[in-house]
């Protein structure tokens, strides 16, 4: 059964383009033009994934999404000619786990939709506060421990504080800024988001099939640096090679 994608934006032609973009990709799709008729569709229709615009009349996009997140963990993709890195942060921060900037190509739609619905269908994270466990990586908090594919592997403090900021925060993008809070400190000297791409790159180095391609890691162009939890069938691709 195709999976079903709630569409809401207050212009018409955005409404429609995102429809026919979609359905020839295979989706079905549900339209709303308020926040108010979402909301009523949501209900009615239980759909896997919402597609939403920020600047809408009477409730907002962001206040929307906080209303579906109260209900359901439903992905949730902003749409929005907003475009700013602020606007773009703004909206992640706000729950969703992406943004599209209007104008958008079709393919870009249909590989972010793509993107989110499998990050959203991977297996629950195993293990409890203590440790954490999936496909690639295993992490022990209490004995800051980590394996690579079963393989240990060296951190230094200030690397594993950076890996464990971006596991715990799985799939959602933080931002230089909120990794430099998290890794380094509030109150470290160090304000450079160089040094976030710098010890990015050393992590990479160590837990990366492919530095160069990183699939653990993920770079979001101009807001940060994502944790994509691998589906656990590629674990034993990665071990059969």
């Amino acid at each position: 059964m195709a999976a079903t994608i709630l569409v809401v934006d207050d212009e018409q032609d955005i409404l429609e383009l995102v429809a026919m973009r979609l359905e020839m990709a295979g989706y079905r799709t549900v339209l709303a033009a308020t926040g108010e008729e979402a909301l009523r569709s949501f209900f009615v229709e239980r759909p896997d994934l919402a597609i939403v615009d920020i600047d809408l009349p009477v409730m907002d996009g962001i206040e929307l999404c906080s209303r579906m997140r109260e209900m359901s963990d439903i992905p949730v993709i902003f749409l929005s000619a907003m475009g700013s890195e602020t606007d773009r942060v703004k909206g992640l921060q706000a729950g969703a786990d992406d943004y599209i900037v209007k104008p958008f190509a079709r393919d870009e739609l249909v590989a972010r939709v793509e993107a989110v619905m499998r990050r959203a269908t991977m297996p629950a994270m195993r293990g409890g506060e203590d440790s954490y466990i999936d496909a690639q990586l295993t992490i022990d908090h209490r004995a800051h421990i980590v394996a690579v594919r079963g393989k240990e592997v060296a951190l230094s403090p200030l690397e594993y504080r950076l890996l464990t900021s971006l596991v715990r925060h799985s799939g959602q993008v933080l931002s230089h800024h909120q990794l430099l809070d998290m890794a380094w400190g509030p109150n470290a000297t160090e304000t450079s988001p160089d040094s976030v791409r710098l010890y990015i790159s050393y992590l990479r180095a160590k837990i990366e099939l492919n530095p160069k391609r990183p699939e653990l890691i993920e770079t979001v162009r101009e807001f940060g640096y994502r944790y994509v939890r691998p589906a656990y069938y590629e674990q034993s691709e990665a071990q059969a090679a």
